[in-house]
Protein backbone atom coordinates (compact mmCIF):
# COMPACT_ATOMS: atom_id res chain seq x y z
CA UNK A 1 0.00 0.00 0.00
CA UNK A 2 1.63 3.32 -0.78
CA UNK A 3 2.14 6.17 1.62
CA UNK A 4 -0.28 8.79 1.74
CA UNK A 5 0.69 12.63 0.41
CA UNK A 6 1.64 14.72 3.52
CA UNK A 7 -0.20 18.25 3.08
CA UNK A 8 0.10 21.33 5.24
CA UNK A 9 -2.66 23.91 5.27
CA UNK A 10 -1.71 27.53 5.65
CA UNK A 11 -4.55 29.28 6.12
CA UNK A 12 -5.66 32.05 8.65
CA UNK A 13 -9.05 31.03 9.34
CA UNK A 14 -9.41 28.31 12.09
CA UNK A 15 -12.93 27.03 10.57
CA UNK A 16 -12.15 26.81 7.02
CA UNK A 17 -8.78 25.13 7.85
CA UNK A 18 -10.58 22.44 10.21
CA UNK A 19 -13.19 21.75 7.87
CA UNK A 20 -10.15 20.95 5.33
CA UNK A 21 -8.50 18.84 7.66
CA UNK A 22 -11.52 16.96 8.65
CA UNK A 23 -12.38 16.31 4.97
CA UNK A 24 -9.18 15.03 4.32
CA UNK A 25 -9.26 13.27 6.98
CA UNK A 26 -11.56 10.96 5.10
CA UNK A 27 -9.09 10.31 1.82
CA UNK A 28 -6.35 7.95 2.32
CA UNK A 29 -4.39 8.99 -0.04
CA UNK A 30 -3.35 12.51 1.59
CA UNK A 31 -3.05 13.51 5.20
CA UNK A 32 -2.46 16.85 7.24
CA UNK A 33 0.88 16.60 8.57
CA UNK A 34 1.39 20.69 9.45
CA UNK A 35 -1.20 23.18 10.44
CA UNK A 36 -0.75 27.40 10.45
CA UNK A 37 -2.39 30.65 10.54
CA UNK A 38 0.53 32.86 9.48
CA UNK A 39 4.21 33.32 7.76
CA UNK A 40 6.31 32.47 11.01
CA UNK A 41 3.77 29.23 11.71
CA UNK A 42 4.03 27.86 7.91
CA UNK A 43 7.86 28.30 7.74
CA UNK A 44 8.15 26.32 10.88
CA UNK A 45 5.22 23.81 10.12
CA UNK A 46 6.69 23.25 6.68
CA UNK A 47 10.30 23.13 7.93
CA UNK A 48 9.50 20.64 10.59
CA UNK A 49 7.19 18.02 8.62
CA UNK A 50 8.28 18.32 5.36
CA UNK A 51 4.87 17.83 3.33
CA UNK A 52 4.89 17.08 -0.50
CA UNK A 53 2.11 19.76 -0.87
CA UNK A 54 1.66 22.87 1.09
CA UNK A 55 -1.99 24.23 1.00
CA UNK A 56 -1.47 27.80 0.91
CA UNK A 57 -3.92 31.14 1.11
CA UNK A 58 -3.11 34.10 -0.89
CA UNK A 59 -4.24 36.47 1.91
CA UNK A 60 -2.66 36.21 4.63
CA UNK A 61 -2.17 38.59 7.91
CA UNK A 62 0.97 40.26 7.66
CA UNK A 63 3.13 38.74 4.69
CA UNK A 64 0.85 37.10 2.46
CA UNK A 65 0.77 33.76 0.69
CA UNK A 66 2.65 34.54 -2.26
CA UNK A 67 5.48 35.78 -0.15
CA UNK A 68 5.60 32.63 1.63
CA UNK A 69 5.46 30.68 -1.57
CA UNK A 70 8.47 32.27 -2.89
CA UNK A 71 10.31 31.50 0.08
CA UNK A 72 9.17 28.27 0.76
CA UNK A 73 9.98 27.44 -3.22
CA UNK A 74 13.48 29.31 -3.00
CA UNK A 75 14.33 26.92 0.17
CA UNK A 76 13.32 24.03 -1.87
CA UNK A 77 11.97 24.10 -5.45
CA UNK A 78 10.92 20.84 -5.42
CA UNK A 79 8.33 21.84 -3.18
CA UNK A 80 4.39 21.54 -4.70
CA UNK A 81 2.61 24.60 -3.66
CA UNK A 82 -1.21 24.79 -4.14
CA UNK A 83 -2.82 28.01 -3.28
CA UNK A 84 -6.32 28.03 -2.24
CA UNK A 85 -7.95 31.24 -1.84
CA UNK A 86 -11.21 33.34 -2.27
CA UNK A 87 -8.84 35.90 -4.79
CA UNK A 88 -8.67 34.50 -7.91
CA UNK A 89 -8.07 38.13 -9.96
CA UNK A 90 -5.26 38.11 -12.83
CA UNK A 91 -2.65 39.76 -11.19
CA UNK A 92 -2.58 37.38 -7.83
CA UNK A 93 -2.94 34.35 -10.45
CA UNK A 94 -0.21 35.72 -12.36
CA UNK A 95 2.43 36.40 -9.09
CA UNK A 96 1.34 33.00 -8.05
CA UNK A 97 2.66 31.18 -11.20
CA UNK A 98 5.11 33.07 -11.76
CA UNK A 99 6.95 32.27 -8.52
CA UNK A 100 6.47 28.94 -8.85
CA UNK A 101 3.34 27.92 -7.00
CA UNK A 102 1.88 24.76 -8.91
CA UNK A 103 -2.05 25.25 -8.89
CA UNK A 104 -4.48 28.07 -8.17
CA UNK A 105 -7.43 26.84 -6.67
CA UNK A 106 -10.73 28.57 -5.74
CA UNK A 107 -12.69 28.28 -2.38
CA UNK A 108 -15.99 28.78 -4.06
CA UNK A 109 -14.87 25.28 -5.65
CA UNK A 110 -16.81 22.03 -4.45
CA UNK A 111 -14.78 20.16 -1.33
CA UNK A 112 -14.60 17.39 -4.60
CA UNK A 113 -12.71 19.69 -6.78
CA UNK A 114 -10.60 20.51 -3.79
CA UNK A 115 -9.54 17.42 -3.24
CA UNK A 116 -8.75 16.41 -6.95
CA UNK A 117 -6.37 19.84 -7.32
CA UNK A 118 -5.07 18.96 -4.20
CA UNK A 119 -4.31 15.43 -5.85
CA UNK A 120 -3.06 17.00 -9.06
CA UNK A 121 -0.72 19.54 -7.53
CA UNK A 122 0.83 15.87 -5.58
CA UNK A 123 1.50 14.61 -8.80
CA UNK A 124 3.26 17.42 -9.88
CA UNK A 125 0.97 18.51 -12.68
CA UNK A 126 -0.82 22.14 -13.22
CA UNK A 127 -4.23 23.03 -12.04
CA UNK A 128 -6.14 26.21 -12.52
CA UNK A 129 -9.40 26.09 -10.98
CA UNK A 130 -12.27 26.15 -13.77
CA UNK A 131 -12.96 29.76 -13.26
CA UNK A 132 -9.75 30.94 -14.22
CA UNK A 133 -9.70 28.88 -17.64
CA UNK A 134 -13.31 30.08 -18.45
CA UNK A 135 -11.82 33.71 -20.08
CA UNK A 136 -8.81 32.18 -22.09
CA UNK A 137 -11.65 33.32 -24.87
CA UNK A 138 -11.91 37.16 -23.56
CA UNK A 139 -9.29 38.02 -26.18
CA UNK A 140 -8.06 37.00 -29.60
CA UNK A 141 -5.33 34.81 -30.05
CA UNK A 142 -3.88 32.80 -32.99
CA UNK A 143 -4.95 29.19 -33.59
CA UNK A 144 -2.43 26.26 -31.93
CA UNK A 145 -0.69 25.67 -34.97
CA UNK A 146 -0.06 29.21 -35.77
CA UNK A 147 0.68 30.29 -32.55
CA UNK A 148 3.02 27.12 -31.53
CA UNK A 149 4.35 27.66 -35.18
CA UNK A 150 5.18 31.37 -34.11
CA UNK A 151 8.16 30.58 -31.37
CA UNK A 152 11.44 28.99 -31.71
CA UNK A 153 12.56 25.97 -30.91
CA UNK A 154 13.55 27.63 -27.48
CA UNK A 155 10.91 29.41 -26.99
CA UNK A 156 8.43 26.27 -27.24
CA UNK A 157 10.88 24.39 -24.88
CA UNK A 158 10.45 27.33 -22.50
CA UNK A 159 6.91 27.81 -23.15
CA UNK A 160 6.46 23.68 -22.12
CA UNK A 161 8.32 24.14 -18.84
CA UNK A 162 6.38 27.34 -18.05
CA UNK A 163 2.90 26.07 -18.19
CA UNK A 164 4.15 22.92 -16.30
CA UNK A 165 5.14 24.77 -13.22
CA UNK A 166 8.41 25.82 -13.48
CA UNK A 167 9.54 28.87 -12.19
CA UNK A 168 12.09 30.60 -13.83
CA UNK A 169 15.02 29.65 -11.60
CA UNK A 170 14.13 26.20 -12.38
CA UNK A 171 13.98 26.39 -15.99
CA UNK A 172 17.26 28.44 -16.45
CA UNK A 173 18.92 25.71 -14.01
CA UNK A 174 17.42 22.99 -16.36
CA UNK A 175 18.15 24.53 -19.53
CA UNK A 176 21.77 26.02 -18.22
CA UNK A 177 21.00 29.35 -19.19
CA UNK A 178 20.74 32.58 -16.85
CA UNK A 179 17.27 33.62 -15.70
CA UNK A 180 17.58 37.00 -16.98
CA UNK A 181 17.81 34.80 -20.49
CA UNK A 182 14.52 32.60 -19.25
CA UNK A 183 12.96 36.57 -18.82
CA UNK A 184 13.78 37.58 -22.15
CA UNK A 185 12.44 34.64 -23.80
CA UNK A 186 9.03 34.42 -21.59
CA UNK A 187 8.67 37.95 -23.03
CA UNK A 188 8.91 37.08 -26.50
CA UNK A 189 6.43 34.32 -26.12
CA UNK A 190 3.95 36.53 -24.48
CA UNK A 191 4.25 39.26 -27.07
CA UNK A 192 3.80 36.99 -29.94
CA UNK A 193 1.02 34.57 -28.32
CA UNK A 194 -0.60 37.60 -27.72
CA UNK A 195 -0.88 37.13 -23.49
CA UNK A 196 -0.16 39.25 -20.98
CA UNK A 197 0.47 36.80 -17.74
CA UNK A 198 1.48 33.62 -16.98
CA UNK A 199 -2.07 32.88 -16.62
CA UNK A 200 -2.61 33.46 -20.02
CA UNK A 201 -0.20 31.27 -21.32
CA UNK A 202 -1.68 28.55 -18.83
CA UNK A 203 -4.49 28.91 -20.50
CA UNK A 204 -3.63 28.84 -24.16
CA UNK A 205 -1.79 25.57 -22.80
CA UNK A 206 -5.43 24.11 -21.72
CA UNK A 207 -6.93 25.54 -24.88
CA UNK A 208 -4.23 23.59 -27.10
CA UNK A 209 -4.70 20.37 -24.69
CA UNK A 210 -1.20 21.04 -24.04
CA UNK A 211 -1.91 20.69 -19.67
CA UNK A 212 -2.34 17.03 -18.12
CA UNK A 213 -5.74 16.04 -17.99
Amino acid sequence: MSMACRIALVDDHLLFREGLRTMLASTPDLQVVAEASNADEAFRAVRGTRPEVVVLDVMLPGVDGIHIARELLREDPARRVLALSMVTDEAHVSDALQCGVLGYASKRQSAAEVVEAIRTVAHGERYLAPELLESVGQQPQRSTPAGLAALTTREREIFELCVSGLASKEIARQLRISPRTVETHRARILRKLGARSAVDLVRLAARWGLLPS
